[in-house]
């Protein structure tokens, strides 16, 4: 992929489920490892507020190589800059140009 200017983190899952005694154990979270992509900004203002509170709102479309791919959770870095974390809201997988889109 020539056009890279970030990357991306899938927050993944392992253990959890219930103990002897039936009580859930919570499940440990980590990221896998960073995959290059390209990040196009969809969306992004600083006006959300939230009990007196400011924050940014941001959408972003990044592209990767054509892959399986999966995720519920990502983070995303462009250029150095730590972008967030995000909830994936779809993924596409765009076979015809060799690329997956996800939206966030």
């Amino acid at each position: 992929m020539n056009f890279e200017n970030g990357i991306l983190q899938v927050k993944i899952k392992t253990g959890g489920g219930l103990d002897a005694n039936g009580y859930p154990i919570k499940p440990s979270e980590s990221w896998y490892e960073p995959i290059p992509c390209h990040i196009k900004v969809n969306k992004k203002n600083n006006l959300g507020k939230q009990n007196g509170n400011a924050f940014i709102v941001a959408s972003y479309e990044v592209f990767i190589e054509l892959r399986p791919f999966e995720a519920e959770r990502i983070n995303l870095i462009k250029r150095g800059r730590d972008l967030g974390e995000f909830s994936v809201l779809w993924i596409e997988h765009l076979e015809n140009v060799g690329t997956v889109k996800i939206v966030v």
